[in-house]
């Protein structure tokens, strides 16, 4: 799967805007971004970390992240709505989709705040957040920061598009890499990498009828049982952009795999046999 190419680079340090972030019609007193980045400024403390991101004082940042992480693990999109500036840039893949309003944020919270830029906004750490001129950086871009009129903001989502969204499954990159690895491991007759890719117990289906693989030693023990030329052979000519998804899962060839995510993590589901 193509992956997402992020309007702000992932490694902030050295890298190189591929475009305005805001549209120049519509910019207004907002905060027009460069086509690079620059060098830190020479007076940056290092008791501050995000000086080069226009912060005086490291708290502002902390503070305010602390505020949107509340907000946002709460649900509550119309005080996640008060943190953005506007208009915000919604980004997806080589499309800027302007957001006008909190009232039209609020109606598209969910396009907007998906569950893979849900995830990163709540996993990150303040003293782990990069930043440079343009501002200050949460997860891998999903997010941008910065100070506008004196006040701290929202000002650009980087959403990638998720394929697997209706089969729960949060993030498409994830399951890009977990689906590679297990057609390299299965190739590999790897059957301990293969059987840590299982969620347990197993459903197994034979004509109709369904059997359970409860452990890890039991799946390897009757691998070749399970794991059939057929089973093989559909899920190695498999693509991953002809995959079949619905709110079942992720449906490998005819349906000889079946693919969702438990809890967190992203796993074989079902065998067909």
């Amino acid at each position: 799967m193509k992956k997402i190419a992020f309007l702000l680079g992932l490694t902030v340090a050295t890298t190189a805007l591929t475009g305005p972030v805001w549209d120049d019609q519509k910019a207004g007193s907002t905060k027009a971004v460069s086509t690079t980045v620059a060098a830190p400024a020479a007076q940056k403390s290092v008791n501050n970390p995000y000086y080069n991101a226009g912060f005086d004082d490291p708290k502002e940042f902390t503070i305010f992240l602390a505020k949107l992480q509340k907000a946002v693990s709460e649900g509550k999109s119309k005080d996640v709505a008060e943190l953005m500036s506007y208009p915000l840039n919604l980004n997806k893949g080589s499309k800027t989709f302007p957001i006008y309003t909190k009232e039209e944020f609020v109606i598209k919270y969910d396009r907007i705040m998906t569950a893979n830029v849900r995830a990163k906004l709540l996993a990150q750490k303040p003293d782990q957040a990069l930043s440079n001129a343009n501002g200050i950086m949460i997860g891998d871009g999903e997010l941008w920061i910065s100070k506008i009129n004196n006040r701290v903001v929202v000002y650009a989502v980087n959403v990638i598009e998720n394929p697997y969204e209706v089969a729960g499954i949060d993030n498409p990159v994830a399951f890009t890499h977990f689906f590679n690895k297990l057609q390299k491991d299965v190739a590999a007759n790897n059957k301990a990498a293969v059987a840590d890719s299982i969620s347990y117990p197993l459903r197994v289906n034979t004509k109709g009828k369904s059997v359970q693989i409860k452990t890890k030693k039991e799946f390897i023990a009757k691998y070749n049982d399970i794991m059939t030329a057929k089973v093989k052979k559909k899920l190695l000519a498999q693509k991953e952009d002809k995959l079949f998804v619905n709110w079942q899962g992720v449906m490998v060839g005819d349906g000889e795999l079946w693919i969702g995510q438990v809890d967190k993590k992203i796993s074989v589901i079902a065998v067909n046999r």
